[in-house]
């Protein structure tokens, strides 16, 4: 097992593109191909089957799916059973045989094969697009295993399309120096992210989740908040070293969080700006199908809803991944809903909606009331939810507080991060800001970020929180 923030895959990342770099152009593929499986190899040791196997259904399938021989109706066949047989191995190993979950109807001691999650919906996708010819079956097998198993996306994502990557891995990818430096920039910007923030703000996090009765409800709801926090700096630190590391190939990911996710002043901003690359999966996939031809609003919120708690479901089958989705379905709906209202009701006060005053006002709604939804997420069983929120709101709780000096450093080391997620705006990314500035500027800020993780970070902290999903 390789994990991103071990030095082992920092050092293998190294000489794997130093060899890259040497392999002629025509082989590059073959050289991607191999590192990607034994990453995968490394993770999922015997299930490297279950992902071969599907890659191979994938493939006769899309190629059957854009054979003019078959009729509509055929073909329509053909992908319901293409899809029932590559999500049987997701749900049975997830859903089926999980470990310890509160909603399952069996326990059993099982491990779903590391990625299972992300593949699957990878083939899905790709399926539906040559269904509904989007794009053109892949004819050749090789890029087609290395887009389904691309090992810095394979963990966690982000969740590529096929026409965003498959023309990547054809096109020729020689060595430019950009594409290096814009590489270390994203995994120095990933590690600080996960090893210092996320994992300190774990550390402050976990003792309130782990006994709530123990802590007053103003630090359990902190403590939620700051989880919100860790989430994003756990999850967004992922993807920056994934695409750091498809980077230094030659290969750009797309971007899977908004910079500032965590001042975001409604539901609805927030959810587009978080997991964008899955979010927009279950939106085209899911919500776009069971919509087709449906112009009845009760009949789309309904809709929504079923996406919403399936999306909630996808990261298990527990009841409290259930009420998290259909609170986050609530939240947006609401927004919808009352969105016109809300402008006469600022316009009658004659209160100015677009003051940085207001902003500051719907940030801080969205976070107070979005700790009635992130408790669920972190609990992960309903029983714990019910523990937790039974603390937050008085009803068991205890006298312990989070306000100590571990917490005002992390708040210190956040404004950092914050400092440069502001000067990047939404429409940048860490690479590209700064391979925009000066010498001295980059020299700086990548001696200060290295200097942070290295005093700062976690020399062992815990695996992606992502990755169990």
């Amino acid at each position: 097992m390789v994990k991103f923030t071990d030095f082992s895959y920092l050092l293998l990342l190294s000489l794997v593109v130093a060899a890259y770099y040497k392999v002629p152009e025509a082989k590059k593929w073959v050289f991607l191909l191999v590192a990607s499986v034994l990453f995968n190899l490394s993770w999922s040791g015997k299930y490297l089957a279950v992902w071969l196997v599907l890659v191979l259904i994938c493939y006769a399938s899309g190629k059957a799916l854009a054979n003019q021989a078959y009729s509509k109706k055929q073909k329509k066949a053909l992908l319901s059973l293409s899809i029932v047989i590559c999500l049987s191995p997701l749900l049975f190993f997830k859903y089926l045989v999980p470990v310890h979950n509160s909603m399952s109807p069996v326990a059993l001691n099982w491990i779903a094969p590391i990625g299972i999650s992300y593949y699957t919906f990878l083939i899905i996708g790709y399926l539906y697009d040559v269904y509904r010819r989007y794009i053109k079956p892949e004819n050749h097998l090789g890029y087609l295993m290395i887009y389904l198993g691309f090992f810095p996306t394979l963990l966690a994502g982000p969740l590529e399309r096929t026409r965003q990557l498959v023309p990547q891995l054809r096109a020729a990818k020689p060595y430019e120096q950009d594409n290096i430096k814009a590489g270390i920039y994203f995994i120095i910007w990933g590690l600080f992210k996960k090893i210092v923030l996320a994992a300190r703000l774990a550390d402050i996090t976990s003792p309130v989740f782990d006994r709530p009765d123990a802590y007053t409800g103003i630090s359990v709801t902190l403590a939620i908040l700051l989880f919100s926090v860790q989430l994003y700096c756990d999850f967004s630190g992922y993807c920056d070293i994934a695409t750091g590391s498809a980077r230094l190939f030659g290969i750009r990911l797309s971007k899977n969080f908004s910079n500032r996710y965590y001042f975001t002043p409604s539901r609805t901003e927030s959810w587009s700006a978080w997991n964008i690359t899955v979010t927009s999966w279950f939106r085209d996939y899911i919500f776009f199908n069971i919509s087709k031809g449906v112009t009845n609003q009760k009949r789309l919120e309904f809709n929504r809803l079923i996406t919403f708690i399936i999306t909630g479901l996808w990261h298990g089958p527990s009841w409290s991944f259930v009420i998290w989705g259909a609170l986050q379905w609530a939240y947006i709906n609401f927004e919808m809903r009352t969105k016109d209202f809300w402008q006469r009701f600022y316009a009658r006060l004659h209160v100015s909606t677009g003051t940085q005053a207001h902003y500051v006002w719907r940030v801080t709604v969205r976070l107070l009331t979005g700790t009635l939804i992130m408790g669920w997420f972190r609990a992960a069983e309903l029983n714990s939810g019910v523990r937790l929120y039974s603390s937050m709101f008085g009803i068991k709780s205890g006298t312990g507080s989070l306000l100590t000096s571990s917490l005002l450093l992390t708040v210190a080391l956040f404004l950092v991060m914050d400092f440069f997620n502001y000067k990047m705006g939404e429409k940048e990314d860490i690479a590209s800001y700064m391979l925009k500035k000066g010498v001295v500027f980059r020299a700086v800020s990548v001696l200060l970020l290295v200097q942070l993780v290295l005093i700062f970070g976690r020399p062992s902290v815990a695996n992606f929180y992502y990755i169990q999903f």
